[in-house]
C-alpha cells in the first residue's frame, strides 16, 4: 500500500509532460487526480498501528526501500498530497495561456517530482532513502526558482547552496549513525543504544540541527526564505510555506524521541527557533511586497515549531503538529490568495493596491479567515495551536527562568504576528492608507482603479484551504486521533489529544487574549509601528554573506584550477598513472604467481596483435597532423578489437568496432574545425609526458598480470556461467549482466550518457561552432569536391541505411540469446544514421531531423520505469517478468535494453546533428532546443573565424 501510493505519485511525474502538451496549463487538474489517490490509498492503509513495508534496493549495503507509515509520517504526507494536488489545480488557473511563456511542462515536472520527492522523505524508514529524497527537494527547489527567470538565477543559486550545505550536515549524520548503529535502518537507529553515548549523541544533535534549520530557514541560515519569493506563486505555496520548508521540522521531530531533553540539542533549537521568530515578525512589519510579508512571516512561524520541539515535552511536540498543520492550511491559502490579488491588479506592493477599489469579495473574505487563523483568533485553528505553544512554553523544562523568558518570547512573536496578519489583510484589500499629506509617490498614480474578483476555477483551492481552517477551528477534536498518533510517534511515549475550542480560564487563554489585544493595538498604530520597524533593520545583509562565502569559493576553484588546470592530457594522466604504478607494487608484493604467469606461454596471434597495436601507438605518437593520427588510433583500436575476437569476447568485440566506427565520423566532423597539425611542444614537456605513458603502461601490465594471468576463472565469473540461464533466461552472459545482474549500474550509465548529450547539445547551441583558420583540408585537392566524391555513398547509402537500423532492431531483440543487445543494436543503428548522414546531400535534409533530446529523454524514463516495475512484486530493480513470443522473450529486460537503445542512439544523433551544420541556425529543431545562436554567439562561419 505504501509503495502503491509512491507510484501513484511517480505517475503524476511521468504524465507531467505528456499532459501538459496535451492540454497546457490545464494539464494541473489531471495531475492532481493521482496525488488525491496516494492520499486516499495511505488513509486506507491506516489503522492506528505502525505499518512498514520492505523493498530491496540494495541489500549488500543494507540500503533497502524500507517504508513506514506511523501517525508523524501520515500527517506529513496529507500535508504533501492534499495541499500538493490543490495547488496543481490551482495552478491551472495562474500559469499564463500563453505555453511559450509560461512553460506548463517543466513547471508541473518539478512540482510532481518535489511531490514524489516529499512523500518519500515522510515515508522513509532508511536513513540513506531519507538523505536521498531530503536531496531531490532541495534540486527541485533549485530548479522551480531558477526557471522563473534570469532575475532568479542568483536567488537560485544561493537557496541551493545553503540547502545543499545542510545536505552535507544531513549526510555526515547519516554516515555516523550507520558506522555507530551498525544499521541504515531509521527504526533500528532510533531504537539503537547509540544516544546513550554523550559524545555521538551531541556530534549527531548538532548535525541533524544544522541539517533542518537549513531547510527550514532558522537563524542564521534563514536569509535565502526570502530571496527565494521571486519564484512563482504556486511555487512559493507549495515548497516555502507548505511542504519543504517543513522537511526541517519533519526531520527535528522524527528525531525527538531519542533527543528530547539533551542539552545541546534543547538550547539549539529554542535558541535559534526563539530569536528566527522574532527577526521574522519584526521584520514583515517592514515589507510593502505582500509576498516578502509572508515569506517572513513563514520564517518566524517555522522559529515557533523550532522553538516549541526544542522544548521537548509532550505538549510542546503535541503543539508543535497541530501549529504544523495549521501552518500549512493558512500559509499555503494565503500564497495563493496573494498570487490572485497580484494576478488580478498587477501587483502585490501594498503601496499601489492602497487606494485602488479592490472589489473582490470572495478572496478578501477567504484572504482574511486566513490571516485571522495565521494571527492565533478564534475560532479558527491558529488559535487552538497557538493556544497550544503557549501552554507548552509555560511548561518549558530547566531553570526557573526558562519557562518565563520562552514564554514571552513566544507571546512577543505571536504579537507582531497579529501586527502583520492585518498589514497583509490592509494591504491586500487596499486599505492600508494614502501616503501622509504633501508625500505624494509615483505609485499613487493608480489610484481610482478597479481590481476586480479572479474566476471560481481560480480561487477554489484557497478558500477550501481558508474554510478547513474554520471548520477544523470549530471542531478541532477531529484531529484528535492523527495528532495523538503523531505526538506518540515523536515524544517516543503515549500522548493523548483533546484539542478544543475551550478549555475554560487557563493561563494560556488569558495570554492569548492579551497577545491578540496587543496586536490589535499594534495594527491601529501602523504608521508609528511602520517607521520603529523601519529602523529596525541589521547594518549588514545575510544575503551578502552567502554571496561571499559563493565568491570565495569560485575564487578558491580558480586557484586550485590554475595548477591542475590545462588542456593538454599529460597533466591530468600523471597523477592516475603514479597510482597505477602504486597498484603494480602493491600486486606484485601481495601476490606469489608473478613469475609463473609471466613464464606462461601465449599464442602467436596475441604476439602478432601486440606488434599490431605496437606500431600503431609508435606511429600515433609520431604523426604531425590530425588525420594521419586519427587514422593510426583507428589502427590501434581495430587491433584490439581483433583481439577481443580471438578471446571469443563477441559482444566486447563487436561493441569496440562500432564505437571506432562512429569516432571516425564524429572526429571527421571535429577536424573541420580544427588546424592541420599538432602544435611541437618543448623537449622537457614531451619528456613528462613519455614518463607518464611509460609509468602507466608498464603499472598496467604488471597489475593485471598480478591480479589476474592466466590463473583459473574467478569465483564471479563462474557464478555469472553458471547462473545467467538459470535466474535470467538468458545465454549471452554479457548482455545478461548488463540488463539483469547489474541493471541499476547501467542505469546509471544510461543517466550519465543522457547527461553528456545534453551538455553537448548545451554547449553547441549556445557556441557557434569555430571554423580553423586554415582548414584541414586543402581545397585545391580532388578530394575536397564533395559532391563529386560522394555518388557511390549516396547511391548505396540511401537504402542501406534505412536497412542497417532495421537490423539493429533484430539485434536488440536477440541480445539475451545471442550477441546484440540494446548497447550495440544502438551503435550499428547509430552507424546506418551516420551512412544516411554522409550520404545526404545537405544537413537540412529532413530525413536527418530526429529528435535526440526525445531519444535520449525516453530512454532514460523507459529504463528507469521497467526496472521500478521490480518493487511491484518485491523483487527489487528490474526483476524479469514477462512472455515470449516466436521464441523470443519479450519481457521487462527487454524494454529496459530498449531504453539503453534508444539513449546511446540519441546520443550518437545528437553528435552529428549538432557537430555536423557549419552555423547553429543549420541545426535541427528539437522538441525545447533553440532555434537560433545564443545572443552575442557568431552565427556564420566567417563571424566564427573572425
Amino acid at each position: 500500500m505504501l509503495l502503491t501510493s509512491l507510484l501513484l505519485t511517480l505517475l503524476s511525474v511521468v504524465a507531467a509532460v505528456p499532459a501538459s502538451r496535451a492540454l497546457g496549463r490545464d494539464a494541473g487538474w489531471v495531475l492532481a487526480v493521482p496525488l488525491l489517490a496516494a492520499a486516499g490509498v495511505l488513509m486506507a492503509a491506516w489503522t492506528g498501528d505502525v505499518r512498514t513495508e520492505h523493498h530491496p534496493w540494495i541489500p549488500a549495503v543494507g540500503v533497502d526501500l524500507d517504508l513506514r507509515l506511523n501517525g508523524l509520517a501520515l500527517v506529513f504526507a496529507m500535508i504533501v498530497l492534499v495541499i500538493g494536488a490543490a495547488i496543481l489545480a490551482y495552478s491551472s488557473r495562474y500559469l499564463s495561456r500563453d505555453r511559450a511563456e509560461s512553460r506548463p511542462g517543466s513547471f508541473y515536472l518539478l512540482m510532481t517530482a518535489f511531490a514524489a520527492s516529499m512523500l518519500l522523505l515522510v515515508l522513509a524508514d532508511n536513513i540513506v532513502v531519507l538523505f536521498v529524497a531530503w536531496e531531490f527537494t532541495s534540486f527541485t527547489s533549485f530548479f522551480l526558482i531558477g526557471r522563473s527567470g534570469d532575475h532568479a538565477r542568483d536567488p537560485a543559486i544561493r537557496t541551493l547552496l545553503v540547502t545543499v550545505g545542510g545536505g552535507l550536515a544531513l549526510l555526515a549524520a547519516v554516515a555516523i549513525m550507520m558506522v555507530t548503529a551498525g544499521t541504515a535502518s531509521l527504526s533500528g537507529v532510533l531504537a539503537s543504544d547509540i544516544w546513550q553515548d554523550p559524545a555521538t549523541s551531541t556530534v549527531l544533535a548538532i548535525l541533524l540541527a544544522l541539517a533542518a534549520f537549513t531547510k527550514s530557514a532558522q537563524f542564521p541560515f534563514q536569509a535565502w526564505l526570502p530571496d527565494s519569493m521571486v519564484a512563482i506563486s504556486p511555487v512559493s505555496a507549495y515548497l516555502h510555506a507548505a511542504a519543504m520548508v517543513k522537511a526541517g521540522v519533519f526531520l527535528l521531530l522524527v528525531f525527538s524521541p531519542v533527543l528530547s531533553g539533551h542539552a545541546v540539542w534543547s538550547t539549539l533549537l529554542i535558541a535559534c527557533g526563539l530569536i528566527t521568530a522574532l527577526f521574522g515578525a519584526v521584520t514583515a512589519l517592514r515589507q510593502h511586497d505582500l509576498k516578502g510579508l509572508l515569506a517572513y512571516s513563514t520564517m518566524s512561524q517555522l522559529g515557533l515549531l523550532t522553538a516549541a520541539i526544542g522544548i521537548g515535552t509532550t505538549a510542546a511536540l503535541t503543539a508543535a503538529v497541530v501549529h504544523t498543520v495549521a501552518h500549512a492550511l493558512f500559509k499555503s491559502a494565503l500564497f495563493m490568495l496573494i498570487g490572485i490579488v497580484d494576478h488580478e491588479a498587477g501587483t502585490r506592493d501594498l503601496r499601489m493596491l492602497a487606494g485602488r477599489h479592490v472589489r473582490m469579495p470572495v478572496t478578501g473574505t477567504a484572504l482574511t479567515l486566513a490571516a485571522v487563523s495565521m494571527a492565533g483568533v478564534p475560532p479558527l485553528l491558529g488559535f487552538v495551536s497557538k493556544e497550544g505553544l503557549l501552554d507548552a512554553a509555560l511548561g518549558t523544562p530547566g531553570p526557573a527562568w526558562a519557562a518565563p523568558v520562552v514564554t514571552g518570547a513566544i507571546a512577543l512573536a505571536s504579537v507582531f504576528t497579529v501586527a502583520y496578519s492585518g498589514r497583509l489583510v490592509l494591504g491586500a484589500l487596499g486599505t492600508w492608507g494614502a501616503s501622509p499629506a504633501g508625500t505624494a509617490q509615483p505609485w499613487e498614480s493608480a489610484r481610482g482603479e478597479e481590481v476586480h474578483e479572479a474566476g471560481p476555477a481560480f480561487w477554489t483551492m484557497p478558500v477550501l484551504a481558508a474554510v478547513a481552517g474554520v471548520v477544523l477551528g470549530l471542531a478541532p477534536q477531529a484531529l484528535d486521533a492523527p495528532v495523538s498518533a503523531a505526538a506518540q510517534a515523536v515524544a517516543g511515549a503515549q500522548a493523548h489529544a483533546h484539542l478544543a475550542l475551550w478549555h475554560g480560564v487557563t493561563p494560556a487563554l488569558l495570554l492569548s487574549a492579551a497577545v491578540i489585544a496587543t496586536g490589535l493595538v499594534l495594527v491601529l498604530l501602523r504608521r508609528p509601528v511602520e517607521r520603529v520597524a523601519a529602523r529596525t533593520g541589521l547594518p549588514f545583509s545575510a544575503l551578502d554573506i552567502v554571496d561571499d562565502i559563493r565568491f570565495g569559493l569560485v575564487r578558491l576553484g580558480e586557484v586550485v584550477g590554475r595548477h591542475s588546470g590545462g588542456m593538454a592530457p599529460r597533466a591530468h594522466l600523471l597523477i592516475p598513472s603514479v597510482m597505477l604504478g602504486v597498484l603494480a607494487v602493491v600486486g606484485v608484493l601481495l601476490v606469489d604467481e608473478l613469475p609463473d604467469v609471466v613464464g606462461q606461454t601465449a599464442r602467436w596471434h596475441d604476439w602478432a596483435l601486440v606488434v599490431l597495436v605496437a606500431v600503431g601507438v609508435a606511429a600515433t605518437l609520431r604523426a604531425r597532423t590530425r588525420i594521419a593520427a586519427m587514422v593510426v588510433v583507428g589502427t590501434v583500436g581495430f587491433g584490439v578489437t581483433l583481439w577481443f575476437f580471438t578471446l571469443g569476447a563477441v559482444d566486447v568485440a563487436l561493441t569496440q568496432m562500432l564505437v571506432e566506427v562512429l569516432t571516425v565520423c564524429v572526429m571527421v566532423l571535429l577536424l573541420r574545425r580544427l588546424p592541420r597539425r599538432f602544435r611541437r611542444d618543448p623537449a622537457p614537456r614531451r619528456a613528462g609526458a613519455l614518463v607518464a605513458a611509460t609509468i602507466a603502461g608498464v603499472a598496467s601490465t604488471v597489475g593485471v598480470l598480478a591480479f589476474t594471468g592466466r590463473r583459473d576463472m574467478s569465483e564471479i565469473a563462474r557464478y555469472y556461467l553458471t547462473e545467467t540461464y538459470e535466474q535470467a533466461g538468458g545465454v549471452n552472459v554479457v548482455n545478461v549482466i548488463l540488463v539483469d545482474f547489474r541493471a541499476l549500474d547501467t542505469l546509471g550509465e544510461m543517466t550519465v550518457l543522457g547527461v553528456t548529450g545534453l551538455t553537448v547539445a548545451a554547449l553547441l547551441m549556445n557556441r557557434a561552432p569555430v571554423r580553423a583558420l586554415r582548414s584541414i583540408v586543402d581545397e585545391r585537392s580532388p578530394l575536397a569536391h564533395v559532391h563529386e566524391n560522394l555518388v557511390y555513398a549516396r547511391t548505396f547509402g540511401r537504402g542501406l541505411g534505412p536497412v542497417i537500423i532495421a537490423m539493429s532492431a533484430l539485434l536488440l531483440l536477440r541480445g539475451h540469446y545471442e550477441p546484440g543487445g540494446g548497447f550495440i543494436a544502438a551503435l550499428v543503428a547509430g552507424a546506418g544514421y551516420a551512412l544516411m548522414y554522409l550520404s545526404a546531400d545537405t544537413d537540412r535534409d529532413r530525413r536527418l531531423r530526429w529528435p535526440y533530446l526525445t531519444l535520449i529523454g525516453s530512454g532514460v524514463a523507459l529504463g528507469t520505469a521497467a526496472g521500478l516495475t521490480g518493487y511491484l512484486t518485491g523483487e527489487g530493480f528490474l526483476a524479469a517478468s514477462g512472455v515470449k513470443v516466436l521464441g523470443y522473450g519479450l519481457s521487462t529486460t527487454l524494454v529496459f535494453d530498449m531504453g539503453v537503445y534508444l539513449c546511446v542512439l540519441g546520443l550518437v544523433v545528437a553528435a552529428f546533428t549538432l557537430l555536423g551544420p557549419d552555423t547553429v541556425e543549420e541545426a535541427p529543431d528539437d522538441g525545447d532546443a533553440p532555434e537560433k545562436a545564443a545572443p552575442g554567439a557568431a552565427t556564420t562561419r566567417e563571424e566564427a573565424t573572425r
